[in-house]
């Protein structure tokens, strides 16, 4: 049975609520969260069981013929999802929107997250020494402005570019976008060659944001800001959660540095190899001995972008020359960044409340060691100064255990002594008879009555003022 035939009002009311979802979301594959399962249906459970190999069966939802469905654990979900996000998917996150102990009838549902590929946030997916970009094309008639995010870590970029689309679509493979968003006045052949030469996730809309807005405000060009807000529009509507993670825009002037199209950065094997696409033995793979994921990608840059400054060149091997004579704090230096964590994508992870209490220690541990890479910074003269984080990570020390769970819906994440209420709740929660007997002696003592009993039931009450 397919989804165009059936008719939404002899449904369940269940069925009712995931048709109204999806026919709104025609581009998405819905994953309806039922328990601890995310079921597929109809169209959605023929393509996913056959590209995960998953056991295709059938559910009765009102209808004389039961309708396809495949489901999935909850628990597991990553796992599914990465794969079909490589396929080239989009994946809307449907779950409930209300607690159903107080909802007579069917819980109200609807999609709290849209993945895509450009828009993942799980570290565990993305590869710690690449960025992971979304990009925005919009056409000005005379020319082009692409902007470009990296959502994980809330970097955005912008440059303008001539009215070519062969160099539009050579500008959005060097900078290696895993999706596009284009407007409806875009050449339909830049469409065409992401699409199928490239295989790129692509969206067609004209939405603008106005959200964040501090990420444009030193930015006088209309043609830069109409392009970011056109980006962050998309990311706003699938993200669907915080992003005051992302950062100040930054323009990209190409004149700053050496212009090389696709076939010049793949015949020189800058960052795989030609033969088998591979990082190994690419020059990357040779050069790269960065102590951080941050370090890694930030190489991944230099080396795509060359400067063509001279002023910049000088000063970047006057710091390797230092570095190089001053050995001891170049030992001291490597040592230090050994013990920081991905400080970008941990941020992004916070901003957005997907943060655990791993992460938490992660970045408390990051936090520990700053003040010594500033020293040695200080002391070769870096032209770079860092922030004092000392008030955060004393705050993480006091607050965070240092072996918590993974779930923060476990418990043991916050440190007694940190917070009274909390305490208490804590002690309700192991000892509510111990609560209860200690207040029947306090309120005996207050009232004079010798024979006080206070007891407890389940019966919840409201009280109404």
């Amino acid at each position: 049975m397919e989804r165009k035939d059936v008719d939404i009002e002899k449904v369940t009311p269940m069925m009712r609520q995931y048709l109204k979802i999806k026919n709104g979301n025609e581009d998405l594959i819905i994953f309806f969260r039922l328990g601890d399962f995310y079921e597929m249906f109809f169209d959605d459970a023929v393509k996913v069981s056959h590209e995960l190999e998953l056991t295709l069966t059938g559910k009765s939802a009102g209808l004389e013929e039961r309708i396809p469905m495949c489901g999935i654990p909850y628990h597991a979900a990553s796992t599914y999802i990465d794969k079909l996000i490589e396929n080239g998917h989009k994946i809307g996150i449907v779950e409930q929107l209300e607690d159903p102990k107080g909802v007579k009838g069917i819980v109200k549902r609807g999609i709290v997250q849209i993945i895509s590929s450009g828009t993942i946030m799980d570290t565990d997916t993305l590869k710690a020494d690449d960025f992971n970009f979304i990009a925005s094309i919009t056409d000005f008639k005379h020319g082009y402005a692409i902007s470009y995010a990296d959502v994980s870590t809330g970097e955005i970029y912008a440059f303008l570019l001539e009215h070519n689309p062969t160099k539009v679509v050579s500008e959005i493979i060097n900078l290696g976008v895993k999706e596009v968003i284009l407007d409806s006045k875009t050449d339909k052949d830049i469409y065409s060659i992401l699409h199928n030469q490239f295989h790129l996730t692509l969206t067609i809309t004209d939405e603008l944001s106005d959200e964040y807005s501090y990420i444009y405000e030193n930015i006088i060009d209309q043609r830069y800001i109409n392009s970011v807000k056109h980006l962050l529009a998309y990311v706003i509507h699938n993200q669907k959660r915080d992003l005051s993670h992302l950062q100040k825009l930054q323009i990209r002037e190409t004149k700053d540095h050496l212009k090389m199209d696709v076939h010049t950065k793949r015949n020189l094997e800058l960052t795989e190899t030609l033969r088998l696409k591979q990082r190994n033995y690419s020059l990357i793979w040779l050069l790269d001995k960065t102590k951080t994921a941050m370090g890694a990608r930030l190489l991944k840059n230099y080396l795509l972008n060359p400067l063509i400054d001279k002023d910049e060149i000088e000063r970047r091997y006057d710091i390797v020359d230092t570095l190089l004579k001053e050995f001891i704090y170049k030992s001291d230096l490597e040592k230090h960044l050994t013990e920081v964590y991905d400080l970008e994508r941990l941020s992004g992870k916070i901003a957005f409340g997907n943060a655990n209490g791993k992460d938490l220690l992660q970045l408390k541990a990051s936090l520990n060691v700053l003040p010594q890479i500033s020293e040695i910074l200080n002391k070769i003269n870096y032209h770079k100064k860092l922030n004092d984080f000392s008030a955060l990570y004393n705050l993480l020390e006091k607050s965070i255990y240092e072996n918590p769970p993974v779930s923060t819906k476990e418990g043991y994440l916050i440190k007694e002594g940190y917070n009274q209420e909390l305490d208490e709740l804590k002690n309700l929660r192991k000892g509510g008879k111990d609560f209860v007997a200690k207040f029947e002696t306090e309120e005996r003592e207050k009232t004079g009555i010798k024979n006080l009993k206070v007891g407890y039931n389940r019966v919840l009450v409201t009280t109404l003022k």
